[in-house]
Protein backbone atom coordinates (compact mmCIF):
# COMPACT_ATOMS: atom_id res chain seq x y z
CA UNK A 1 0.00 0.00 0.00
CA UNK A 2 3.08 2.36 0.93
CA UNK A 3 4.57 1.54 -2.50
CA UNK A 4 1.54 2.33 -4.55
CA UNK A 5 1.23 5.88 -2.68
CA UNK A 6 4.88 6.30 -3.15
CA UNK A 7 4.32 6.09 -6.84
CA UNK A 8 1.01 7.81 -7.16
CA UNK A 9 2.88 11.43 -5.58
CA UNK A 10 5.60 10.48 -9.07
CA UNK A 11 3.05 10.95 -11.38
CA UNK A 12 1.88 14.32 -12.26
CA UNK A 13 -1.50 14.87 -12.25
CA UNK A 14 -4.31 16.24 -14.73
CA UNK A 15 -4.22 19.24 -13.28
CA UNK A 16 -0.20 20.01 -12.96
CA UNK A 17 -0.60 18.11 -17.03
CA UNK A 18 -3.18 21.58 -18.11
CA UNK A 19 -1.32 24.04 -16.04
CA UNK A 20 1.95 23.30 -17.70
CA UNK A 21 0.41 23.19 -20.99
CA UNK A 22 -0.88 26.77 -20.10
CA UNK A 23 2.02 27.95 -19.01
CA UNK A 24 3.69 27.10 -22.60
CA UNK A 25 0.86 28.28 -24.35
CA UNK A 26 0.96 32.00 -22.61
CA UNK A 27 4.80 31.71 -22.74
CA UNK A 28 4.70 31.00 -26.86
CA UNK A 29 1.83 34.37 -26.80
CA UNK A 30 3.99 36.52 -24.94
CA UNK A 31 7.03 35.75 -27.68
CA UNK A 32 4.54 36.49 -30.39
CA UNK A 33 3.25 39.63 -28.85
CA UNK A 34 7.10 40.65 -28.45
CA UNK A 35 8.36 39.60 -32.00
CA UNK A 36 4.78 41.71 -33.22
CA UNK A 37 5.89 45.06 -31.15
CA UNK A 38 9.37 45.04 -32.33
CA UNK A 39 8.48 44.62 -35.72
CA UNK A 40 6.22 47.05 -35.60
CA UNK A 41 8.86 49.69 -34.23
CA UNK A 42 11.30 48.57 -37.05
CA UNK A 43 8.51 49.62 -39.60
CA UNK A 44 7.80 52.68 -37.71
CA UNK A 45 11.28 53.72 -37.31
CA UNK A 46 11.73 52.93 -41.12
CA UNK A 47 8.83 55.00 -41.68
CA UNK A 48 9.87 57.97 -39.92
CA UNK A 49 13.28 57.66 -41.76
CA UNK A 50 11.70 57.30 -45.18
CA UNK A 51 9.57 60.29 -44.69
CA UNK A 52 12.74 62.75 -43.50
CA UNK A 53 14.38 61.55 -46.89
CA UNK A 54 11.53 62.28 -48.66
CA UNK A 55 11.19 65.79 -47.08
CA UNK A 56 14.71 66.54 -47.71
CA UNK A 57 14.28 65.12 -51.34
CA UNK A 58 10.82 67.66 -52.23
CA UNK A 59 13.15 70.83 -50.81
CA UNK A 60 15.69 69.99 -52.49
CA UNK A 61 12.91 69.91 -55.84
CA UNK A 62 11.38 72.96 -54.94
CA UNK A 63 14.66 74.95 -55.28
CA UNK A 64 15.33 73.08 -58.52
CA UNK A 65 12.08 73.90 -59.77
CA UNK A 66 12.33 77.79 -58.49
CA UNK A 67 16.04 77.80 -60.46
CA UNK A 68 14.61 75.82 -63.19
CA UNK A 69 11.76 78.66 -63.70
CA UNK A 70 14.19 81.83 -63.30
CA UNK A 71 15.86 80.22 -65.97
CA UNK A 72 13.11 79.73 -68.07
CA UNK A 73 11.90 83.20 -67.32
CA UNK A 74 15.28 84.39 -68.46
CA UNK A 75 15.52 82.38 -71.38
CA UNK A 76 12.33 83.62 -72.67
CA UNK A 77 13.30 87.25 -71.90
CA UNK A 78 16.13 86.58 -74.30
CA UNK A 79 14.03 84.89 -77.39
CA UNK A 80 11.57 87.47 -77.21
CA UNK A 81 14.48 90.35 -77.65
CA UNK A 82 15.90 87.82 -80.04
CA UNK A 83 12.40 87.75 -81.89
CA UNK A 84 12.27 91.04 -81.99
CA UNK A 85 15.47 91.84 -83.42
CA UNK A 86 14.77 88.96 -86.19
CA UNK A 87 11.45 90.75 -86.68
CA UNK A 88 13.14 94.26 -87.08
CA UNK A 89 15.40 92.79 -89.64
CA UNK A 90 12.87 90.92 -91.39
CA UNK A 91 10.90 94.09 -91.84
CA UNK A 92 14.11 96.18 -93.17
CA UNK A 93 14.69 93.51 -95.71
CA UNK A 94 11.24 93.60 -96.73
CA UNK A 95 11.23 97.20 -97.26
CA UNK A 96 14.35 97.53 -98.96
CA UNK A 97 12.94 94.48 -101.02
CA UNK A 98 9.84 96.41 -101.40
CA UNK A 99 12.12 99.19 -102.80
CA UNK A 100 14.11 97.52 -104.94
CA UNK A 101 11.00 96.16 -106.57
CA UNK A 102 9.53 99.26 -106.86
CA UNK A 103 12.72 101.11 -109.14
CA UNK A 104 12.83 98.12 -110.69
CA UNK A 105 9.17 98.49 -111.54
CA UNK A 106 9.71 101.99 -112.62
CA UNK A 107 12.63 101.21 -114.98
CA UNK A 108 10.26 98.61 -116.59
CA UNK A 109 7.86 100.67 -117.14
CA UNK A 110 10.08 103.62 -118.69
CA UNK A 111 10.83 101.40 -121.31
CA UNK A 112 8.40 102.11 -124.44
CA UNK A 113 9.02 98.57 -126.17
CA UNK A 114 8.89 95.86 -123.80
CA UNK A 115 9.26 92.15 -124.56
CA UNK A 116 8.66 88.78 -123.18
CA UNK A 117 12.08 87.96 -122.36
CA UNK A 118 12.51 90.94 -120.20
CA UNK A 119 9.32 90.01 -117.70
CA UNK A 120 11.41 86.34 -117.96
CA UNK A 121 14.37 88.34 -116.71
CA UNK A 122 12.14 89.46 -114.15
CA UNK A 123 10.92 86.58 -112.96
CA UNK A 124 13.71 84.69 -112.42
CA UNK A 125 15.10 87.92 -110.58
CA UNK A 126 12.48 87.10 -108.23
CA UNK A 127 12.43 83.74 -108.19
CA UNK A 128 16.17 84.04 -106.70
CA UNK A 129 15.06 86.53 -104.20
CA UNK A 130 12.61 84.48 -102.84
CA UNK A 131 15.28 81.52 -102.72
CA UNK A 132 17.24 83.65 -100.63
CA UNK A 133 14.32 85.06 -98.84
CA UNK A 134 13.82 81.22 -97.86
CA UNK A 135 17.22 80.65 -96.54
CA UNK A 136 17.66 83.80 -94.69
CA UNK A 137 14.61 84.00 -92.82
CA UNK A 138 13.36 79.89 -93.31
CA UNK A 139 16.09 77.48 -93.04
CA UNK A 140 14.64 76.05 -96.18
CA UNK A 141 16.97 74.42 -98.47
CA UNK A 142 14.45 72.57 -100.30
CA UNK A 143 12.06 75.10 -101.16
CA UNK A 144 14.57 77.41 -101.89
CA UNK A 145 16.27 74.71 -104.15
CA UNK A 146 13.37 74.03 -105.92
CA UNK A 147 13.07 78.02 -106.98
CA UNK A 148 16.50 78.25 -107.83
CA UNK A 149 15.65 75.32 -110.59
CA UNK A 150 12.41 77.17 -111.75
CA UNK A 151 15.06 80.10 -112.43
CA UNK A 152 17.47 78.13 -114.34
CA UNK A 153 14.42 76.57 -116.12
CA UNK A 154 13.53 80.34 -117.02
CA UNK A 155 17.24 80.98 -118.12
CA UNK A 156 17.50 77.87 -120.10
CA UNK A 157 14.01 78.88 -122.31
CA UNK A 158 15.72 82.48 -123.43
CA UNK A 159 18.14 82.32 -126.24
CA UNK A 160 20.82 85.18 -125.23
CA UNK A 161 24.54 84.63 -125.29
CA UNK A 162 24.79 87.11 -122.44
CA UNK A 163 22.92 84.54 -119.75
CA UNK A 164 25.56 81.77 -119.97
CA UNK A 165 27.73 83.10 -117.60
CA UNK A 166 24.96 83.14 -115.05
CA UNK A 167 23.65 79.75 -115.90
CA UNK A 168 26.92 78.96 -115.32
CA UNK A 169 27.28 80.70 -111.94
CA UNK A 170 23.61 79.75 -110.69
CA UNK A 171 24.75 75.65 -111.48
CA UNK A 172 27.39 75.88 -108.95
CA UNK A 173 25.17 77.75 -106.46
CA UNK A 174 22.58 75.32 -106.92
CA UNK A 175 25.19 72.03 -107.13
CA UNK A 176 26.88 73.19 -103.82
CA UNK A 177 23.31 73.54 -101.93
CA UNK A 178 22.56 70.04 -102.63
CA UNK A 179 25.98 68.65 -101.16
CA UNK A 180 24.97 70.50 -98.13
CA UNK A 181 22.08 68.13 -97.09
CA UNK A 182 18.88 68.57 -95.92
CA UNK A 183 17.04 69.10 -92.45
CA UNK A 184 13.39 67.70 -92.88
CA UNK A 185 12.28 70.56 -90.12
CA UNK A 186 8.59 69.64 -90.25
CA UNK A 187 9.24 65.87 -90.40
CA UNK A 188 11.28 66.28 -86.78
CA UNK A 189 8.78 69.34 -85.48
CA UNK A 190 6.06 66.96 -85.13
CA UNK A 191 7.95 64.00 -84.73
CA UNK A 192 8.12 65.87 -81.33
CA UNK A 193 4.86 66.61 -80.98
CA UNK A 194 4.07 63.06 -80.93
CA UNK A 195 6.42 62.43 -78.71
CA UNK A 196 4.66 65.16 -76.25
CA UNK A 197 1.76 63.86 -76.59
CA UNK A 198 2.65 60.47 -74.92
CA UNK A 199 3.99 62.12 -71.93
CA UNK A 200 0.82 61.63 -70.07
CA UNK A 201 0.91 58.06 -71.15
CA UNK A 202 4.08 56.86 -69.10
CA UNK A 203 4.03 56.40 -65.32
CA UNK A 204 5.88 58.47 -62.33
CA UNK A 205 7.88 56.33 -60.01
CA UNK A 206 5.53 54.74 -57.58
CA UNK A 207 6.02 55.24 -53.52
CA UNK A 208 7.87 52.91 -51.92
CA UNK A 209 5.51 50.11 -49.95
CA UNK A 210 3.68 50.37 -52.67
CA UNK A 211 2.10 47.01 -52.64
CA UNK A 212 -1.20 45.03 -53.75
CA UNK A 213 -2.97 43.25 -50.76
CA UNK A 214 -3.71 39.60 -51.58
CA UNK A 215 -7.22 38.36 -51.02
CA UNK A 216 -7.77 36.08 -48.03
CA UNK A 217 -9.43 32.74 -48.57
CA UNK A 218 -11.56 32.17 -45.83
CA UNK A 219 -12.13 28.44 -46.85
CA UNK A 220 -8.53 28.01 -46.45
CA UNK A 221 -7.78 30.11 -42.90
CA UNK A 222 -10.84 27.81 -41.14
CA UNK A 223 -8.42 24.87 -42.21
CA UNK A 224 -5.42 26.07 -40.90
CA UNK A 225 -3.91 24.96 -38.04
CA UNK A 226 -2.91 27.18 -35.20
CA UNK A 227 1.03 26.50 -35.80
CA UNK A 228 0.28 27.96 -39.35
CA UNK A 229 -1.93 30.87 -38.58
CA UNK A 230 1.33 31.68 -36.65
CA UNK A 231 3.83 31.36 -39.18
CA UNK A 232 1.27 32.69 -41.71
CA UNK A 233 1.24 35.68 -39.67
CA UNK A 234 5.44 36.10 -39.28
CA UNK A 235 5.39 35.84 -43.07
CA UNK A 236 2.68 38.82 -43.21
CA UNK A 237 4.62 40.67 -41.20
CA UNK A 238 7.97 39.91 -43.16
CA UNK A 239 5.91 40.79 -46.85
CA UNK A 240 5.00 44.04 -45.16
CA UNK A 241 8.28 44.98 -44.22
CA UNK A 242 10.06 44.22 -47.50
CA UNK A 243 7.55 46.62 -49.47
CA UNK A 244 9.88 49.27 -47.77
CA UNK A 245 12.74 48.11 -49.58
CA UNK A 246 12.37 47.79 -52.86
CA UNK A 247 15.62 47.71 -55.40
CA UNK A 248 15.64 49.78 -58.92
CA UNK A 249 17.91 48.61 -61.34
CA UNK A 250 17.72 51.29 -63.43
CA UNK A 251 21.64 51.90 -63.83
CA UNK A 252 21.23 55.01 -61.40
CA UNK A 253 19.42 56.44 -58.25
CA UNK A 254 16.08 57.43 -58.10
CA UNK A 255 15.76 61.30 -56.58
CA UNK A 256 12.74 61.63 -55.61
CA UNK A 257 9.29 60.42 -55.75
CA UNK A 258 7.33 63.46 -56.51
CA UNK A 259 3.97 64.23 -55.23
CA UNK A 260 0.64 64.59 -57.73
CA UNK A 261 0.75 68.35 -57.56
CA UNK A 262 4.70 68.70 -58.63
CA UNK A 263 3.81 65.18 -61.04
CA UNK A 264 1.29 68.28 -63.10
CA UNK A 265 4.30 70.67 -62.76
CA UNK A 266 6.99 68.41 -64.18
CA UNK A 267 4.27 67.62 -67.29
CA UNK A 268 4.23 70.84 -67.86
CA UNK A 269 8.00 71.93 -68.32
CA UNK A 270 8.58 68.66 -70.02
CA UNK A 271 6.34 69.91 -72.74
CA UNK A 272 7.90 73.33 -72.49
CA UNK A 273 11.28 71.86 -72.71
CA UNK A 274 10.05 69.98 -76.20
CA UNK A 275 8.51 73.14 -77.43
CA UNK A 276 12.05 75.00 -77.14
CA UNK A 277 13.24 72.38 -79.00
CA UNK A 278 10.75 72.75 -81.41
CA UNK A 279 11.41 76.57 -81.57
CA UNK A 280 15.72 76.21 -81.81
CA UNK A 281 14.47 73.65 -84.58
CA UNK A 282 12.84 76.27 -86.81
CA UNK A 283 15.80 78.60 -85.88
CA UNK A 284 18.57 76.01 -86.95
CA UNK A 285 19.96 76.39 -83.39
CA UNK A 286 21.75 73.02 -83.42
CA UNK A 287 23.47 73.68 -79.28
CA UNK A 288 19.63 74.68 -77.90
CA UNK A 289 17.87 72.19 -79.78
CA UNK A 290 19.89 69.58 -78.21
CA UNK A 291 20.06 70.83 -74.94
CA UNK A 292 16.49 71.10 -74.87
CA UNK A 293 16.06 67.15 -75.77
CA UNK A 294 18.78 65.90 -73.19
CA UNK A 295 17.09 67.88 -70.51
CA UNK A 296 13.69 66.26 -71.25
CA UNK A 297 15.42 62.89 -71.67
CA UNK A 298 16.89 63.45 -68.03
CA UNK A 299 14.09 63.88 -66.51
CA UNK A 300 12.17 61.07 -67.49
CA UNK A 301 15.26 59.13 -66.89
CA UNK A 302 14.83 60.37 -63.00
CA UNK A 303 11.00 60.49 -62.01
CA UNK A 304 9.18 58.78 -64.48
CA UNK A 305 8.81 54.37 -64.36
CA UNK A 306 11.62 52.98 -66.69
CA UNK A 307 9.01 50.36 -68.54
CA UNK A 308 8.62 49.62 -72.48
CA UNK A 309 6.98 52.70 -73.39
CA UNK A 310 8.89 55.19 -71.41
CA UNK A 311 12.42 53.78 -72.98
CA UNK A 312 10.75 53.86 -76.40
CA UNK A 313 10.10 57.49 -75.78
CA UNK A 314 14.20 57.85 -74.38
CA UNK A 315 14.95 55.76 -77.67
CA UNK A 316 13.18 58.62 -79.79
CA UNK A 317 14.21 61.16 -77.79
CA UNK A 318 18.06 59.76 -78.14
CA UNK A 319 17.40 59.21 -82.04
CA UNK A 320 16.20 63.12 -82.20
CA UNK A 321 19.19 64.51 -80.80
CA UNK A 322 21.73 63.12 -83.05
CA UNK A 323 20.25 64.41 -86.30
CA UNK A 324 22.11 68.58 -86.99
CA UNK A 325 20.46 71.02 -87.35
CA UNK A 326 22.61 73.72 -87.88
CA UNK A 327 23.45 73.52 -91.46
CA UNK A 328 25.26 76.54 -93.37
CA UNK A 329 23.40 76.93 -96.27
CA UNK A 330 25.00 78.71 -99.35
CA UNK A 331 22.71 82.17 -101.18
CA UNK A 332 22.53 83.01 -104.40
CA UNK A 333 23.71 86.23 -103.97
CA UNK A 334 26.26 85.41 -106.97
CA UNK A 335 24.00 84.76 -109.87
CA UNK A 336 21.56 87.33 -108.31
CA UNK A 337 24.69 89.87 -108.52
CA UNK A 338 25.37 89.20 -112.36
CA UNK A 339 21.68 88.92 -113.40
CA UNK A 340 21.03 92.53 -112.40
CA UNK A 341 24.03 93.90 -113.73
CA UNK A 342 23.13 92.10 -117.13
CA UNK A 343 19.87 93.74 -117.03
CA UNK A 344 21.06 96.70 -116.42
CA UNK A 345 23.79 96.49 -119.58
CA UNK A 346 20.72 95.90 -121.40
CA UNK A 347 18.71 98.80 -120.31
CA UNK A 348 21.85 100.81 -120.92
CA UNK A 349 21.85 99.25 -124.31
CA UNK A 350 18.36 100.66 -124.95
CA UNK A 351 18.66 103.83 -123.57
CA UNK A 352 21.75 104.48 -126.44
CA UNK A 353 19.19 103.21 -129.00
CA UNK A 354 16.64 105.74 -127.97
CA UNK A 355 14.41 103.98 -127.01
CA UNK A 356 13.40 105.67 -123.66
Amino acid sequence: MTENNTQSHLLPTASQQHVGRSTLIWLSLFALFIAIVAGMGFVYRQYVLQQGILANMEEQLENKMAALSLEQDVLAKEMEQQLIGQQEQVQQGLDDLASRVDSHATKLLALSSVNRDDWKLAEINYLLRMADYRILMEKDNVNALALAESADDVLSSLDQTGLQQIRKILAEEIAVMKMTGRVDREGLYMQISALANQIDAIPFVRPLGEMIEPEANSFEEEDKTFKEKTRDFFYGILGKMHSYIRVRDHGKTINAILPPSEQNYLRQNLRLMLEQAQAALLRGEGEVYQDALVKARNWINQYYELNEQSKILLDELRLLEQQNVELEYNNFENSRSALSDYIQRLQKAAVRRGVR
